[in-house]
């Protein structure tokens, strides 16, 4: 062997087992760490897959295998808040303008104040009633297709172009030509009239059947129409890019889904209108004249002098404790059915419509004491306006309530799905609520 040179020796058993013990623990280590380094990005990977995918996508409502989805709906009630604010801070705006020294302001600022503390309520309720808002709407679009209605683009363009002229104090031509018109036509009909005269009993409707009687109407020529501007092509463009830009600012609410809103809005005033008109114009009403009193003892008393032969309006005129109509003789008026029970309940109605025309009843009793009831003429008549009108808006709720709790609509709304809300937050320990604008 050469001088300087050393003879490299064999690592033991010893050394050769820890190292490859060294090695084993190294491997496992890396392994999980990578493992950790996974499930961290997982995490993450699951919760931004939560936030962008899942969680908007998560259902407030679903109607009939249609998903209002979580970001649609508070996109919606972003809109809605922000509508309510807007108008709360307009009504605050006016109410610094009226001069409090003014007595005769008194009751312009207490009906203000009153109109503001009623907002601020429905403000309150908002998150609610949009859910139930867009459950309607969708019910509607569904019902919608059904009937074969729809909203044209030249509908809504015009519907857009009336809120933001309107904003302003404007008029659209179609607005301009509409008002013109009818007030050209109320012009011709004070020009014509003639008065009808009517039976007495169709003059004697009490707000006991209805808030609305039916009397011969007052018809005098309109005042001339004030003049008010059009909105021009160029006032309406700069104006709703404004709007929007607003809207998008403070609701992030882009130009199509206004656009959806509005044409929402449209559609159920088709759906409406199509229940509306299937409510028949002309229903059975009957004219009736009661006698109240407070026992049975004073209606046998009363039933006694009609069959001697009394006449029906001179005894409830006599004796009658319904002060509301003894001056009349006990006159109701005209009524349809229904509306006599809701207010003496069941048991007055049944009787009433058993009766003839010219015949009455042994004595009933209601909550408000005993009756004898008059049939005194029956028959198919017009309804009133305000009685079309209220049947016509029922025919519509009737159709939405029945749809609305259908097996197919299932409302998954909690009060956590609003988005956060300052206003809510803003509010004094005692919960009266304040006016804010988010």
């Amino acid at each position: 062997m050469a001088k300087g040179t050393r003879k490299t020796r064999e690592p033991t058993r010893k050394q050769i087992a820890v190292k490859r013990r060294d090695r084993e623990q190294r491997k496992w280590f890396l392994l999980a760490l990578g493992l950790l380094a996974a499930l961290v990005v997982g995490i993450g990977a699951v919760a931004l897959v939560d936030q962008l995918i899942l969680k908007p996508s998560h259902p407030v409502a679903i109607v009939n295998g249609v998903t209002v989805r979580l970001d649609a709906y508070q996109s919606r009630d972003r809109y809605e808040r922000f509508m309510l604010d807007s108008f709360l801070q307009n009504l605050d705006r006016q109410l610094a303008l009226i001069d409090a020294q003014e007595p005769t302001n008194d009751f312009l600022a207490q009906y203000y104040r009153q109109i503001a503390d009623q907002t601020r309520q429905q403000r309150l309720g908002v998150d609610r009633q949009t859910a139930d808002d867009m459950i309607e709407e969708e019910l509607v679009r569904q019902k919608a297709a059904e009937l074969g209605l729809s909203v044209t683009e030249a509908e809504l363009n015009e519907a857009i172009r009336a809120r933001i002229a309107g904003m302003s104090g404007f008029w659209t031509e179609s607005q301009a030509t509409a008002a013109a018109s009818t007030a050209v036509a109320a012009t011709a009909t004070a020009d014509t009239f003639t008065p009808t005269s009517q039976p007495t009993a169709a003059l004697a409707t009490t707000s006991a059947i209805t808030s609305t009687p039916t009397v011969t109407p007052e018809v005098s020529t309109p005042p001339p129409t004030p003049t008010r501007h059009i909105i021009t092509q160029d006032e309406f463009s700069q104006d709703y890019a404004d709007y929007l830009s607003v809207l998008k600012e403070q609701t992030g609410l882009s130009e199509s889904k206004y656009r959806n809103i509005v044409a929402a809005g449209l559609l159920v005033e088709k759906v409406r209108q199509y229940y509306a008109d299937q409510v028949p114009a002309e229903a059975e009403q009957l004219n009736v004249s009661h006698i109240q009193v407070d026992t049975q003892e004073e209606a046998q008393a009363a039933l006694r002098r009609l069959d001697a032969g009394e006449d029906f309006a001179l005894v409830a005129s006599e004796v009658s404790t319904d002060t509301s109509t003894s001056s009349n003789g006990g006159e109701l008026g005209w009524v349809i059915r229904g509306d006599l029970e809701s207010f003496f309940g069941p048991k007055f109605e049944e009787t009433v419509f058993s009766l003839k025309p010219g015949e009455y009843s042994q004595p009933i009793t209601s909550t408000f004491g005993v009756h004898i009831i008059r049939l005194n003429e029956r028959g198919v008549r017009p309804l009133s306006e305000p009685r079309l009108s209220d049947q016509q808006q029922q025919a519509y709720s009737d159709w939405l309530q029945e749809a609305r709790y259908a097996e197919g609509v299932q409302d998954l709304w909690q009060p956590d799905m609003a988005p956060p809300d300052s206003f809510v937050s803003s509010l004094p320990a005692s919960g009266a609520p304040v006016n804010q604008t988010q």
